[in-house]
């Protein structure tokens, strides 16, 4: 079955109330499993590397001694060979309307800092240091994540970007692994379906918005492209497809995130750490990597951030104001808008900037990543 179509069932509010309220706390049996047979033995770890670049058929016998490996490929595979074709080859080339330097502002300055507001998540990001002593190792693995995953017929059996996503999804099983560990094995699951579904809106609903906070619009045509990717995606991720099945467009979407923002609760002291260190490490980021001044960084990704999110969350997030900024972003976002037109208008040009960015991305997600500093 193809699990990327839209659904002509979608749930309304009150039914996906119900879906929430069921799913609250409930982890990726798949994923989890084989957080926990990793744990027992190691060694299977060669096992699933194998399986995820050769196949599950390419461990023969060996698979029978790795019943969690097995299922969790069987799993991935299983959804990835009922994904047409050209939803696996070219729905997601909207995204790639959009350079990569405007992407790290979307996803990061917009998506990963949405991603901070829930309480009980940000909690457990913090308690792990890795997002606030790391902010940027982890923005950047982030990004060649989400590079990798987009980038047309990467979520092909053995690609680099199938093979990131079931990483990404181990990643989230192990770390309700151990938390509910250190718990005792009492209370709610961190990174349950909810939390990872909105996780999922970050990377959707919130960048689009993002994208057109920058001027940098895409057709209602170009969303639905991306979204029906998406929907397949969060497949691959262990999300409940059921949660999903709405999310066909903007509207869609929107209700999905209402109904699970009304059980997350406002950002709290965690959510205002985590958006300071990531806010800090783009600007960071940013003056290594470009001719502005360096004063000029944190003021820029701050304003960026706060057009992108809306002043209610921004100010939840303790995202501050720039004044100046602010001021010079209108101009700046306009004429933005105005290229993009333009650019449209030339049908060969567009389409030579979407092929060097999906090149350009695809290069930034083979980079190999530099090696951490002795500790």
């Amino acid at each position: 079955m193809d699990t990327t179509a839209p659904d002509t069932t979608a749930l309304d509010a009150a039914a996906l109330d119900a879906l929430i309220a069921e799913l609250s706390g409930a982890g990726d049996p798949a994923g989890d499993a084989l957080a926990d047979e990793l744990a027992a033995r190691p060694a299977h770890r060669l096992l699933l590397e194998r399986g995820l670049r050769e196949g599950l058929g390419a461990l023969g016998e060996e698979a029978g001694a790795a019943p969690a490996v097995a299922a969790y490929l069987r799993e991935l595979e299983s959804a990835t060979d009922a994904a047409p074709d050209d939803l696996l080859d070219s729905a997601s080339l909207p995204y790639f309307t959009i350079s990569p330097a405007a992407h790290v502002l979307d996803v990061g300055a917009g998506a990963l800092i949405d991603s901070y507001a829930p309480p009980h998540t940000a909690a457990v990001l913090v308690g792990t240091g890795e997002l606030t002593d790391h902010a940027l190792d982890r923005l950047v693995s982030t990004a060649r994540w989400h590079g990798a995953a987009l980038v047309p017929g990467w979520l092909r059996r053995g690609e680099p970007g199938y093979v990131a996503t079931a990483q990404v999804r181990l990643v989230h099983a192990r770390v309700r692994r151990a938390v509910r560990r250190a718990a005792g094995g009492t209370g709610p699951a961190p990174l349950d379906q909810v939390d990872v579904a909105r996780t999922w809106l970050d990377f959707t609903l919130v960048t689009m918005r993002a994208d057109a906070a920058l001027g940098l619009d895409l057709t209602a045509a170009e969303q639905a492209s991306l979204y029906r990717y998406w929907r397949h995606l969060g497949v691959l991720l262990g999300i409940d497809a059921r949660l999903l099945a709405g999310a066909v467009d903007a509207r869609g979407a929107q209700l999905l995130a209402e109904r699970i923002a009304a059980v997350t609760g406002p950002p709290g002291e965690d959510s205002r750490t985590l958006t300071r260190a990531g806010l800090q490490a783009l600007a960071s980021a940013l003056g290594d990597r470009s001719s502005l001044p360096r004063p000029l960084t944190l003021p820029l990704v701050r304003t960026v951030s706060r057009a992108m999110l809306g002043d209610a969350l921004a100010d939840a997030l303790g995202v501050p104001r720039s004044p100046v900024a602010a001021l010079a972003l209108g101009p700046a976002v306009a004429a933005v808008r105005a290229r993009r037109r333009l650019l449209r208008r030339r049908p060969d040009a567009w389409r030579r900037a979407v092929e060097a960015n999906v090149a350009a991305t695809r290069a930034f997600a083979l980079e190999e990543p530099e090696p951490a500093p002795a500790r």
